[in-house]
């Protein structure tokens, strides 16, 4: 069973709470920050306070036009996974090596990142970490966020510095000097797609707060809170991982319609529910295949037309451009 986007399933007292303290800290009063998202500061007082993915993100998006500098988004990304708030991350902290820490983070996203849905690929040097529907400008600002997390996070539990790459798929911002200070300068622009990579030699050393019994008892336990919450996949999630595994053959809306055994226009209203429609998926799914096909297995432009059964390669290039804003994955 998966997840809808307005299903409550967050606990508002844990990373919201960081928020608004931040917030507050900066002049953004509470009352302000909270205004339209049917959440108040006294249900988060109480600890109990479930909120939907729709909720804290508008809260995010109404803290990003709130604030007047460029950097709370840095700073909230900074302290939201460094706070071990359930088992979940103590599985993280604890975790044996690099490689276990981000294979949790992806498996337990829900509890521990529920503001985008990260995915990972290991190309012959790199590990890849990506994240679905992120690609639009409007969700930059998670994304910066979401990247700021992770360095923090991984800089915390490997105690020491890491050499990670940032990719953007826009173009370098006038408030690049946020960039610098929070995540180095170590920075690619008009890439295919958002995501941070990390040289491969860094995710089997041994972590020096490893704790057998503390992680394998923490991991147990935010897998059965993860059953437990319905929270293994999401509706977005299912619709990617469908597409993903047809992206060979013309896939349609009402083929997926007829697979998840709903109506074609139900389809369209959940989609819609989640602010996105069947194209925008199916091109995502392309875009991501033929970034991993490039990446990963070394396929040249006219190998990935072909494995996307796209047989004029102008058109491919055409379609690309509309994906990702490049025409050929060979520039990157």
């Amino acid at each position: 069973m998966s997840y809808d986007h307005d299903y409550p399933f967050i606990p508002a007292h844990h990373q919201l709470s960081l928020l608004i303290d931040l917030a507050e800290q900066y002049g953004v009063d509470h009352h302000l920050l909270l205004s339209g998202s049917g959440i108040f500061l006294q249900d988060i007082l109480q600890g109990q306070k479930l909120i939907s993915y729709h909720q804290f993100q508008y809260i995010l998006t109404r803290a990003n036009s709130l604030f007047k500098g460029e950097d709370l988004r840095f700073l909230f990304g900074e302290r939201c996974l460094t706070t071990p708030f359930n088992d979940a991350f103590q599985s993280m902290l604890y975790a044996k090596t690099l490689k276990d820490v981000f294979t949790r983070y992806i498996e337990f996203h829900a509890l521990i990142c529920p503001w985008l849905i990260p995915r990972v690929m290991y190309s012959h040097e790199d590990m890849i970490i990506y994240w679905l529907n992120a690609q639009a400008p409007e969700k930059l600002h998670l994304v910066e966020m979401t990247m700021s997390a992770v360095k923090a996070m991984s800089r915390a539990i490997y105690q020491n510095k890491l050499e990670w790459t940032f990719e953007f798929n826009c173009q370098e911002p006038e408030y690049i000097e946020q960039y610098w200070t929070h995540l180095g300068d170590n920075l690619k622009f008009n890439q295919p797609i958002h995501c941070m990579r990390l040289p491969l030699a860094y995710l089997s050393e041994r972590l020096p707060q490893h704790a057998l019994t503390m992680s394998s008892v923490s991991y147990l336990k935010a897998q059965q809170s993860l059953h437990q919450q319905q929270l293994t996949m999401s509706f977005l999630e299912q619709i990617d991982q469908y597409i993903m595994q047809n992206i060979q053959h013309a896939v349609t809306l009402e083929q997926v319609a007829t697979y998840f055994d709903i109506s074609p226009a139900t389809l369209k209203r959940r989609l819609k529910k989640h602010n996105t429609h069947f194209q925008a998926q199916l091109d995502q799914c392309r875009l991501h295949t033929a970034v991993i096909l490039h990446r990963v297995h070394g396929f040249k432009t006219e190998q990935i037309a072909q494995h996307l059964a796209i047989s004029d390669l102008t058109n491919f290039k055409r379609a690309l451009k509309r994906w990702c804003g490049q025409s050929n994955m060979l520039m990157v």
